[in-house]
């Protein structure tokens, strides 16, 4: 058998070692490349409107909140119009309570609209024109008997 084709290498040859250094340096490359890519991904930038209707909903969660055996906002103005039996003095006392609280939480135009099986819609609240609206956020609650839609506009 003839082996003479074949050549003997160097064992002191330092390509290994060379190689070694390139695959460790692209590696860590690898790996910060991947950190970044994973970092900038998680990043969730919100656009204006996911804030502007999480607002809305906000809005109308905090009228209808409750705590411990107290009546929530939206539940005292209509246990006050149904005592009253809708009367006049009944809607503006509900409508100068549910501005006051608006105009505290919020600068922009709002709507609060009540419907219930047994009447009519009835405007509860209004600040500013349908007719300039822009950006008409909306959100929605039942409370009982009563669903509650609130628009929120600039």
């Amino acid at each position: 058998m003839n082996l003479n084709f074949i050549k003997k290498h160097n064992m002191g040859d330092e390509t290994g070692f060379v190689s070694l250094l390139e695959i460790l340096s692209a590696s860590i490359i690898i790996i910060l490349a991947l950190l970044i890519f994973n970092t900038v991904s998680e990043i969730h930038i919100s656009t204006p409107q996911e804030v502007n209707i999480n607002e809305v909903q906000d809005i109308l969660d905090s009228l209808s909140f409750k705590s411990l055996n107290q009546l929530s906002l939206l539940e005292t103005c209509m246990k006050k119009l149904e005592d009253e039996h809708f009367s006049k003095k009944s809607y503006d006392e509900v409508n100068s309570l549910l501005e006051n609280y608006l105009n505290k939480y919020s600068n922009k135009n709002y709507q609060i609209i009540e419907f219930s099986s047994s009447q009519n819609p009835i405007t509860l609240v209004s600040k500013g024109s349908f007719n300039n609206a822009n950006n008409l956020k909306t959100a929605v609650r039942n409370i009982g008997d009563y669903k509650f839609l609130l628009y929120v506009w600039d």
